[in-house]
Parts: structure tokens; sequence; C-alpha cells
């Protein structure tokens, strides 16, 4: 899998060019988001760790430079979500919210890695700090904080692979990335995101907050009653 399978995917807008890269990895079990490979319910039952760093910095940025889009005042919303529920064959659930967690601010251009998750935010509470890869960070830590819980990937029995997505969003101003500065509204519920309509999810509530997606990874489940 590659960049380019992920710009198919249905949560995502139609002209989404990726500008930051996600490095997602479930720390308890080991298993890694790698663009499309297929995981183990049990394996991502935790919430992951996540790195995230600039594409091609020399490259990929053809709307906006690395500085706007790294700065170190810039937060960011990552999200989790479900396509394929309860299944792709017949997805009435699509789409499933599976967690929502904002405040999430970025290091300076001059970094690689901007972000890290810690790992032990699964056995501490839903609300995760920050912790700067630099450890002369400046630690941004309380602005992040679970809108909605992790809810671990679980298929249904006999309903093939989900796609699971995580997509990390900024707000959009004038054609431009920058910090989301405003209180996010939380989803009714997890089923379409509280749309209560087959099919709407993160692009309709991304839309409704103002936000874009500057980043993506995904990866299958499927529960092994087939």
């Amino acid at each position: 899998m590659s960049y380019p399978d992920i710009l198919r995917l249905p949560v995502l807008d139609d002209d989404f060019e990726p500008l930051i890269s996600l490095n997602i990895t479930y720390l308890k079990s080991g298993a890694a988001v790698e663009l499309g490979n297929k995981l183990e319910p049990k394996a991502v039952s935790s919430p992951p760790n996540l790195i995230a760093h600039p594409i091609d910095k020399d490259v990929a940025w053809p709307k906006e430079s690395p500085t706007t889009i790294t700065r170190s005042n810039s937060t960011y919303a990552l999200i989790l979500t479900d396509p394929d529920a309860t299944s792709r064959a017949d997805p009435a659930m699509a789409e499933m919210c599976h967690w929502i967690v904002t405040g999430l601010r970025l290091g300076s251009s001059s970094e690689d890695t901007v972000v890290s998750l810690p790992a032990d935010i699964a056995a501490t509470s839903d609300i995760p700090q920050v912790r700067e890869s630099n450890p002369e960070g400046t630690g941004h830590g309380s602005s992040v904080k679970d809108l909605m819980s992790y809810y671990p990937p679980a298929p249904p029995p006999k309903t093939g692979y989900h796609r699971y997505v995580f997509v990390l969003l900024a707000s959009k101003s004038d054609g431009k990335h920058v910090p989301i500065d405003k209180e996010l509204k939380k989803p009714k519920e997890r089923p379409h995101w509280g749309y209560g309509k087959v099919g709407k999810g993160v692009r309709d509530w991304a839309n409704d907050n103002g936000l874009s997606p500057v980043g993506a990874n995904f990866f299958y489940a499927e529960n092994k009653a087939q």
C-alpha cells in the first residue's frame, strides 16, 4: 500500500493531499499501522502511539510552507473512523466514530518528528498527554483531550474486513491550514458520527467544524468468525 491507495478512501476529501505522515503503533501489542495492512482486533484494543512528521519537506508543499503547517502554536485533531460498519456489503452503521483526540500541538518546522502521544494513555485515563519527541520540547500536554474516547475496533462476526482510518485534521481559512482555535462540536453518538444517516461521517463532521485532512493512515481488521 502507498499514499495513492489512501487517496481512494471514502472518508477523505476528493482533493486530499497528504502533508503529514502518521506513524501509528499500538505499543502494547507492537502492531503498526502501515497504509492498509491487516491487524487482529486484539492487537488494537487500547489507544495507539502517534508520531507525525512532514512528508518530503523539500517537495510536497505545493500550497503552503512547512513553517505554516508545523509551527509550534498549531493545533490538530486526530480521529479514527470505520466506513465499513456493520460490513462493507451492508454499511448500515457507517461511518462509526471510534476516536477523536483534540488539542495536538506540533513542533517547529526544523523538527522531523512533530508530535507523539505517550505509550501509557490507555493505562492512565481517557485524556492523553502529548509527549514532545524533542526532550527539550515545550510540553503542550495540557491542551490535549479526548472529545470521543477510544472505542476499540471490534468487527462483528461474518462481516469481513473493515477499514479503520486515522485522519489528522487542521482548521482551514482562506486556503491555508491554521491552528484549531475553537471548541469542536462533539458528535451526538458514534454511529454515522451523530448525523443519523447512512454514509455520514468524518467528512461531514470536519466540514461542520471548519476542518480539513492533512494526514491519514489506515488498517484492516476482521473478526475470526467468518
